[in-house]
């Protein structure tokens, strides 16, 4: 006999309810002298939502097919399924059996009227899924009519409390992982990878709520959510109001909506292949020199030294086999050098010529004409003068480029923000940097570093070395 526990919802993640279901199933099981030969269990999984897999339940039909077990016992039909269609997958197996001249087992411990192998049993299990389906989707209704409503005021969603929150009221921080978030952001844009600040995590012994540690990925997820700079989302986007302005939510918020524009224009740009990512972040020019001769992105290797003056390593370009010719290669300390002191000179360049102020965005009053327009057409609807269908069709364009436009908005506003701030001395904290700030450094003023192949036989000649600014 198979025992089949399920619940929806588990928000402790203990598994509570399904144990207590399991529990009065081998009771029932062993009232009636069944031998309990396996448990299929689907915690936290729904049975209505047709997309959700529930991996035990699909093993326990397959099991019954195979004749691994010879019934199933459920706490309640509902427990089992909330799905006709599921329900008539199950009906077809007992029906063969019973054409078979085998009798299969269906019982619930809530309801003793539910047996699959007869006429009356599978009338009845009908009516009651179908009823659960229904019961399912106006829950499902009213559910999501109440986040919208939720959303649009910008309270909090339901479920247990992000990393930065406290966990009793979800809206207050607590101050060490809101830290770590903060941190974590200014990491990121100051050109340290998702791995490394997950390295960078576990070095510390940081840990989620539930005790674990984090990955690139959960960070990355963390960090791109609006909640950590206090707006709101619903259904997986950002959530705006009838304005298209982004709704602020009744929480605390980590960063600034400015910083989280930021980053989020990083992440989209790096998606889009604009920034040159390289794995092999051990070298300054890793993936950004390339070979003078074919274009192919030069690769760093360990050189082998012959004396305390020659190389440590070279950018060499890689063989044919490999998408190069393989007939260029460098000494890697001097070409190092030379970029270096040429981000130096930019960096320099740029703290003499610092201006007072930011230049002006100029698309302010374009968005002041869209928002005049939206409220002009949400207006006439209110008034009876335009219908439904006219003022979906005439907005639904306008909400996007109002949204769009925002978020330039706040880009400009960011970036003024940093440049108000000044360019940073490079030269006198280049040594501090990480090696991916450093690779950053010089691709915010090269897009690529030209190696030639040598003109002076073995002597370095700077001749040879062409940057590409950007």
């Amino acid at each position: 006999m198979g025992i089949y526990t399920r619940i929806s919802k588990d928000d402790e993640a203990e598994g509570l309810g399904v144990a207590r279901q399991e529990e009065d199933c081998r009771l029932h099981c062993a009232a009636r002298g069944w031998e309990v030969a396996k448990v299929y269990e689907d915690n936290d999984l729904s049975a209505y939502k047709r997309r959700t897999v529930r991996p035990e339940f699909r093993q326990m039909l397959e099991d019954l097919k195979a004749g691994r077990i010879d019934g199933v016992v459920a706490w309640d039909i509902d427990r089992f399924t909330r799905q006709p269609r599921e329900l008539e997958a199950w009906i077809d197996e007992y029906e063969e059996a019973e054409r078979r001249g085998q009798r299969l087992v269906f019982d619930s411990v809530s309801a003793s009227d539910i047996d699959l192998s007869t006429e009356n049993g599978r009338f009845i299990a009908r009516i009651k899924v179908t009823i659960a389906n229904k019961s399912s989707a106006d829950t499902s209704r009213r559910t999501k009519r109440k986040h919208l409503e939720l959303a649009a005021q910008g309270k909090l969603p339901g479920g247990r409390a992000p990393y930065g929150w406290n966990r009793e009221d979800r809206r207050t921080l607590v101050p060490e992982e809101a830290e770590h978030l903060r941190k974590a952001v200014k990491d990121f844009l100051g050109g340290i990878r998702w791995a490394s600040i997950a390295r960078d995590w576990r070095d510390k012994g940081v840990r989620s709520h539930s005790g674990g540690f984090f990955d690139d990925s959960k960070i990355k997820r963390m960090l791109m959510n609006p909640r950590i700079c206090g707006y709101r989302m619903h259904q997986g986007e950002l959530f705006l109001d009838e304005s298209g302005e982004p709704v602020v939510g009744d929480w605390e918020p980590i960063i600034t909506p400015e910083e989280w524009y930021l980053l989020t224009e990083k992440v989209r740009r790096e998606s889009e292949g604009r920034d040159v990512r390289d794995n092999a972040t051990k070298y300054l020019l890793s993936g950004i020199a390339r070979c003078g001769r074919c274009g192919t992105k030069m690769r760093a290797f360990p050189s082998y030294r012959k004396s305390k003056t020659s190389s440590q390593f070279k950018y060499a370009c890689p063989g044919k086999n490999d998408g190069g010719c393989g007939g260029v290669a460098r000494a890697g300390e001097p070409v190092d050098r030379l970029i270096r002191n040429a981000v130096f000179l930019s960096s320099d360049k740029a703290l003499a010529n610092v201006r007072e102020r930011a230049p002006e965005w100029t698309k302010e009053e374009q968005l002041a004409s869209l928002e005049r327009d939206m409220a002009e057409f949400k207006q006439a609807w209110q008034e009876k003068r335009m219908s439904a269908a006219r003022y979906i069709a005439l907005t639904e364009d306008l909400e996007k480029q109002i949204a769009e436009l925002h978020r330039e908005r706040a880009l400009h506003r960011a970036e003024a923000a940093t440049f108000v701030a000044g360019p940073i001395d490079i030269r006198g904290k280049w040594e501090k940097l990480t090696i991916e700030q450093q690779r950053a450094a010089v691709l915010k003023v090269f897009r690529a570093v030209i190696v030639k192949p040598a003109s002076n036989g073995p002597i370095f000649d700077p001749a040879d070395i062409e940057p590409v600014l950007r």
